[in-house]
């Protein structure tokens, strides 16, 4: 095997590994932990697992039902501070929040639709965001 093929192997290995980890291992922001995915049967079946770990699940779909991603994603809390700011790998995202009320802005090709709900502790709110012409 020669030196470039080698180098290219490795470089897709090492751009896949964040993917495969942002699934299994809970990112935090702002000290927000979150999971997003659910690209392919494994992976929803893994945040479907998990998905009482979390207080809150967005889905991201497009006007027919189908999945989406590369969502830009902003949840601001009830005084207006941004407490999570992700995009997306895939058509959910879970978050776990502290109770409260809270605006979520997700926005894709220059579309920007927002929901207002509140979290309660240890209850699983379930929120859809269907972007029409998607």
């Amino acid at each position: 095997m020669n030196i470039r093929k080698l180098i290219a192997i490795v470089a897709c290995a090492a751009a896949l590994t964040p993917a495969i980890a942002q699934t299994t291992t809970p990112a935090t922001e702002s000290n927000v932990p979150f999971l997003s995915g659910g690209v392919g049967d494994d992976a929803m079946a893994e945040l479907t697992a998990r998905q009482n770990e979390f207080d809150l699940k967005l889905y991201f779909v497009g006007q027919s039902g189908s999945y989406l991603s590369d969502i830009r994603t902003t949840i601001i809390d009830a005084r207006g501070k941004g407490v999570l700011m992700t995009t997306s790998e895939g058509p959910v995202l879970l978050a776990n929040l502290p109770a409260g009320t809270y605006t979520i802005k997700a926005q894709k090709n220059g579309q920007t639709l927002e929901q207002k709900l509140t979290v309660a502790p240890g209850k699983l709110k379930t929120t859809y965001f269907r972007f029409p012409g998607e």
